[in-house]
């Protein structure tokens, strides 16, 4: 799980500077790898904070725990996107 967390952060990495080097370079395309980029990063955080919550097991649902925040921080990228682009 933890490779696989690892594969997912990494590209939606290089999405983000795809989309940014396009927008840069003023390709038509930019607005949509941005989108793309932004999407993608939202599933990332939720995917990647579950199974870190996974991989704790009940420690991570335990108030305290960084990993706990990151969850409820990760549901709010999706909302974020939708309120960004007109």
């Amino acid at each position: 799980m933890m490779a696989e967390m690892n594969i997912e952060i990494e590209a939606t990495r290089l999405l983000t500077w795809e989309a940014a080097w396009k927008l840069d370079t003023a390709k038509p395309d930019g607005i949509e790898a941005a989108y793309l980029a932004a999407t993608s990063a939202g599933d990332m955080a939720m995917l990647v904070t579950d199974r870190a919550v996974q991989i704790l097991g009940g420690h991570g649902y335990i108030r305290d725990h960084p990993v706990e925040m990151w969850m409820r921080n990760g549901r709010g990228f999706s909302t974020f996107t939708g309120l960004a682009i007109v």
